[in-house]
C-alpha cells in the first residue's frame, strides 16, 4: 500500500532597500500540510529597518497571507475532489 503526505514549503524573504542596498528584514516560512493546516515561523532580521518600513513590510505581509490562503484553498479543493472520486467509484 502506498500513501502519500503532500506538504508544502512556501519561504519569503522580505527585504528594504537603504540606499542602494538591499537588506534582510524578515524572513516568514509557512509548512503547510496535507489537511490546509499552515505553521508559521517568523525570524525577524532588523527590528529597526521593520520600524522604518513598516508600511511596506505590512503589505507585503498581507500578499503572503493571501498566497497562504490560496495555497489551503487549493489543497482543499484537491481534497473534495478526490472524496468526491472515492464516492464515484
Amino acid at each position: 500500500m502506498l500513501r502519500i503526505n503532500k506538504t508544502r514549503q512556501t519561504t519569503a524573504d522580505f527585504f528594504a532597500v537603504e540606499g542602494e542596498l538591499e537588506k534582510l528584514v524578515k524572513t516568514t516560512t509557512i509548512n503547510t500540510d496535507n489537511n490546509a493546516v499552515s505553521t508559521i515561523y517568523e525570524t525577524l532580521h532588523d527590528a529597526e529597518l521593520y520600524a522604518k518600513h513598516r508600511a511596506s513590510m505590512r503589505a507585503d505581509e498581507d500578499a503572503l497571507r493571501e498566497l497562504r490562503y490560496k495555497i489551503e484553498d487549493d489543497i482543499l479543493a484537491e481534497l473534495a475532489a478526490e472524496a468526491s472520486d472515492k464516492v464515484n467509484v
